[in-house]
């Protein structure tokens, strides 16, 4: 990398941490960062004609506890029908401003979760037990999704859906 180009980079991610950026904030970065630089390398090898190169997946013990969410099936306790609980883990609930309401989206072949900024819009979570949840209609994105618990990441202050992990 030259250093005019290095200089640009690293004046960007100074303006994008601002002052006093905490530990989570840098390592928040950090993981865009590479998931950006991943792009560039598979959209480069696409367009060069070669094999993107090959990334490992993260290995469990590299997950940060917190980092996932859980779909369950739970029945209607009135009419006994299926209904959908969304369960989002503590720490991509800080990551998302802790919010008290969330709304899900499909971006492309992803879920992006977010946090709902105004009244109605969303999916309003409960706080009474152990992880903040919801129940989502089967027309959301997360009812599309088999019950099980899923590995997030933050990209662009959105948590995406990641690989199913138990």
């Amino acid at each position: 990398m030259s250093d005019d180009l290095y200089d640009q980079v690293r004046r960007a991610v100074v303006q994008l941490l601002g002052p006093r950026p905490s530990p989570e904030r840098r390592l928040q970065l950090a993981r865009e960062l590479r998931a950006l630089a991943d792009q560039q390398e598979r959209m480069a090898a696409r367009e060069g004609g070669g094999a993107a190169p090959a990334t490992a997946a993260p290995a469990a013990a590299e997950r940060v506890p917190g980092m996932y969410i859980r779909i369950a099936y739970d029945p209607d306790p009135l009419t006994g029908a299926r209904r959908v609980r969304f369960s989002i883990g503590k720490q991509i609930w800080y990551e998302l401003g802790s919010p008290e309401r969330i709304d899900a989206q499909r971006v492309g072949g992803e879920i992006w979760v977010v946090s709902a900024l105004s009244g109605k819009v969303g999916y309003q979570l409960m706080m009474g037990g152990s992880l903040p949840s919801c129940i989502v209609p089967d027309s959301s994105p997360l009812a599309q999704l088999g019950p099980g618990r899923y590995a997030m990441r933050m990209r662009a202050g959105a948590a995406v859906v990641g690989e199913r992990v138990a």
